[in-house]
């Protein structure tokens, strides 16, 4: 009986202490619509990398992409980024690269990457967007693919446009997809160019979470 009562009493003892704890903890603060903003803004290419910063370039292209700083086209600060997708011939005989299915010529921002994803938690927001600017007079096909935590992925196509094009992923589609949009782990930006004769350059700016 008496272990019964010692033990009943530590519980009890064990609650209180835990409420105590919640009761003291401070309230999660809401972020206003321009805090999230400015939260949501993952890249506008303004920083070169240097001795004292990683920079913005930094993203993965596995050599399949050259990226560098534009002076042109910005549409957040002044610069955007000049993004060279390129083609199978560039890597193979020409005989060779047309056989090849696909080219997925992409460049990618993750948590693993020196530029890194610094939000992965998109719940928050409703939509992606990203600027791609083309001073090409064909149509293009350009492909936004995010990864969760758990491996899933979802692809988006958008068409873009001789001109600029504002594209937008809406997060709730992304999340309809059974995506886990607390936990993004990869952001990536290609295009498949495996019809394409030469090099396709883009220009891209302004990568962000809207809320």
């Amino acid at each position: 009986m008496r272990r019964v009562i010692a033990v009943s009493v530590i519980f009890s003892v064990f609650i209180v202490f835990a409420a105590s704890l919640f009761a003291a903890a401070p309230p999660q603060k809401k972020l206003s619509r321009d805090e999230l903003r400015k939260k949501g803004l993952l890249c506008s290419f303004e920083v070169l990398p240097s001795e004292t910063a990683i920079g913005d370039f930094d993203w993965n292209t596995n050599g399949y992409v050259a990226i560098s700083q534009f002076r042109r086209y910005a549409t957040n600060g002044k610069h955007s980024c000049q993004a060279v997708f390129s083609v199978p011939s560039d890597f193979m005989p020409a005989a060779q690269a047309a056989k090849v299915k696909s080219w997925e010529a992409g460049m990618t921002m993750s948590i693993d990457t020196l530029t890194r994803l610094k939000v992965t938690d998109w719940s928050m927001f409703r939509r992606f967007g990203v600027d791609v600017y083309s001073a090409d007079e064909e149509e293009r096909v350009f492909y936004i693919k995010f990864n969760d935590v758990n491996g899933r992925e979802y692809i988006a196509s958008k068409p873009v446009k001789n001109g600029r094009n504002r594209l937008e992923v809406m997060l709730k589609e992304v999340k309809a997809q059974r995506i886990n949009t607390s936990n993004i782990i990869s952001l990536t930006l290609y295009m498949d160019t495996k019809d394409y004769p030469s090099n396709v350059t883009l220009y891209i700016d302004n990568v962000r979470l809207i809320p």
